[in-house]
């Protein structure tokens, strides 16, 4: 039994010092972006989904903007867009 809790505790500890380093190194790699926007891409038509998906992403690069996050909004299981955030 006190062989489980040892390994149990060393455990624990070693896994906290793990995230720990992980989350310090999430800290430093990645800045808060200066510029940050929202899109909504309109999800009508679903055939025409991917294209004006494109569309905004060739768009806003263009801008300088750089693709950061998607989400697809749906109501009672129907897919009606997407908010697309980009950053600069």
């Amino acid at each position: 039994m006190k062989k489980a809790t040892i390994l149990t505790t060393a455990a624990a500890g070693l896994l906290a010092t793990v995230a720990m380093f992980v989350a310090a190194s999430y800290a430093q790699d990645d800045p808060v972006p200066q510029n940050t926007t929202t899109v909504w891409v309109d999800g009508k038509g679903q055939s025409g989904f991917a294209e004006k998906l494109n569309k905004m992403h060739a768009d806003m690069e263009a801008k300088g903007s750089k693709f950061s996050d998607l989400e697809i909004y749906t109501e009672n299981g129907d897919m009606k867009g997407a908010f697309v955030t980009y950053v600069r």
